[in-house]
């Protein structure tokens, strides 16, 4: 019995998306996955940072000369036939189309399903179309045409699933790796690139399309007039552009498209005994022969740097609102003229600007009526502008607060606005109205002298008060004077 000396170690599955293989790549080779005398080596183009646990592969690989021993857990280089280091049958070009019609007709290039029915045996397991496929390639590299070997079968699906491909081999013209579709490439655009644009174009070339397309980080796609495009029907040719429009900072991105593909299918791949080592005629370890899985995508990338675009200022606006007789927050009750002086900052300079405003009530913020306006032309970006409001009787006791709007000359929507309710700085008050007070009775007020109360009138002329004092004062020294007399009388 011949077997090769290989391991079993990891599960098989289909690849992960890759780019294709090309002459000259190095790729790493794990653990064979089969039955123990067969089976077929996980590839991949980089060496994976847990080779314990590599995961999906991108390609696999069967054996090409079944008495070489194999290498795995170590580099190769992938070629093609003019490249091949062994010296058995695999050198005739006719015997390397009917191996290359092998791996296009048979498992993983053909899921396993589909290769049953087309095989006669339904239901097959993995390993055994694996069986198949690696004992057919063997006989047509290893022996003459006519030979026959006694291959150690696990059973008879296996060997019926053999004779299938090797019948069909025999029969075909062969195939070569440039029968296999399922290429792409694509390219990053040339020239400086600046956000808040159309980055671009990305140019697409494939000969299976429609090509899928992606973008990390993920960013619109969109053509050159920027309408978006279908990322998942990219064609032939067609040009992509990352939509930045309205982004104004640095940044970078990778634009991939991949295609279903079997691109890959026939490269060799060499591999020396020694890792690191140079693979030669004379030494080298079993070569190995690709076929990509049959959900296998060939994938292309491109990358992009941009650079930002300077933030333009936002135009802002503050204003104050004063009693333009006295500088201060407070109008008369019979009303007055309010002057806001707005403090502008970040305007375009000599372009033209208006100024709307309207007081509005602080208690409910209800509009007034009253407005305002100002037209200027800034010569510098930052500045200020007055505007009047010419406020009439009728608003005594009420607060009221301005609010303004800043246009730009050719838009309809306020570059700028103020309309804050609770600011101070742009609020006045209108005073009460005075009323006078009602005194009862007769009550006297502080200060006020008190007033003599006037006598009933007896139809003559009223006499001052004045005089009336003085006639009691001259009454009262006379009866004075009549009683001294008498007292002096009566001492005689």
């Amino acid at each position: 019995m011949l077997l090769a000396a290989c391991s079993i170690l990891a599960p098989l599955s289909v690849s992960a998306a890759s780019a294709e293989a090309v002459n000259g790549d190095g790729v790493w080779i794990g653990s064979k996955v089969g039955y123990g005398g067969t089976g077929i080596f996980p590839v991949y183009e980089t060496k994976p940072a847990d080779t314990a646990n590599p995961g999906e592969p991108d390609y696999w690989a069967y054996c090409i000369e079944h008495n070489t021993p194999a290498k795995t857990h170590t580099e190769g280089n992938v070629g093609d036939l003019a490249g091949y280091l062994g010296s058995n049958h695999l050198a005739d070009p006719n015997i390397y189309g009917q191996v290359v019609w092998i791996l296009a007709h048979s498992y993983p290039a053909v899921d396993l399903a589909t290769f049953g029915q087309a095989a006669g045996v339904p239901g097959i397991a993995r390993n055994d179309a694996i069986e198949a496929a690696q004992y057919a390639i063997w006989m047509l590299t290893e022996y003459p045409a006519g030979s026959s070997v006694n291959w150690p079968w696990e059973n008879d699906d296996s060997k019926n699933a053999y004779t299938y491909l090797l019948n069909g081999a025999r029969a075909s013209a062969g195939m070569s790796p440039s029968d296999f579709g399922g290429t792409v490439a694509i390219t990053a655009p040339a020239g400086a690139q600046s956000a808040d644009s159309l980055v671009g174009p990305f140019t697409v070339t494939t000969d299976s399309a429609p090509a899928q397309a992606t973008v990390d980080p993920a960013t619109p796609l969109v053509d050159g007039n920027g309408d978006a495009v279908d990322a998942s029907a990219i064609f032939d040719g067609q040009q992509l552009y990352l939509d930045l429009r309205g982004s104004t900072a640095a940044g970078s991105a990778t634009v991939s498209a991949s295609v279903p593909s079997s691109a890959g299918t026939g490269k060799l791949v060499s591999v020396p005994k020694t890792p690191g080592g140079t693979p030669t005629a004379e030494d080298h370890a079993q070569t190995i022969i690709l076929v990509t899985a049959s959900a296998h995508r060939s994938t292309a990338r491109a990358s992009v740097n941009w650079t930002g675009t300077a933030v333009a200022p936002v135009p802002s606006i503050g204003t104050t609102l004063l009693d333009a007789a006295d500088d201060d927050h407070v109008l008369p009750s019979t009303g007055g003229t309010a002057v806001d002086t707005v403090a502008y900052k970040n305007l375009t300079p000599g372009v033209e600007h208006r100024l709307s405003g309207e007081l509005m009530r602080k208690s409910d913020g209800r509009p007034t009526g009253i407005v305002g306006s100002a037209v200027f032309t800034p010569s510098t970006a930052d500045g200020s502008v007055r505007v009047t409001f010419a406020v009439p009787e009728g608003y005594a006791g009420q607060s009221l607060v301005a609010f303004e709007w800043l246009f730009e000359s050719g838009k309809h929507a306020p570059v700028a606005e103020h309309t804050d309710l609770d600011d101070a700085g742009q609020t006045v008050t209108v005073e009460r109205e005075q009323k006078t007070a009602v005194k009862p009775g007769n009550e006297q007020e502080p200060g006020e002298e008190k007033r003599s109360e006037r006598l009933p009138d007896t139809g003559g002329a009223a006499v001052p008060g004045g005089i009336l004092i003085a006639a009691a004062a001259s009454l009262l020294l006379g009866i004075g004077a009549i009683a001294a007399g008498r007292r002096a009388r009566r001492r005689l």
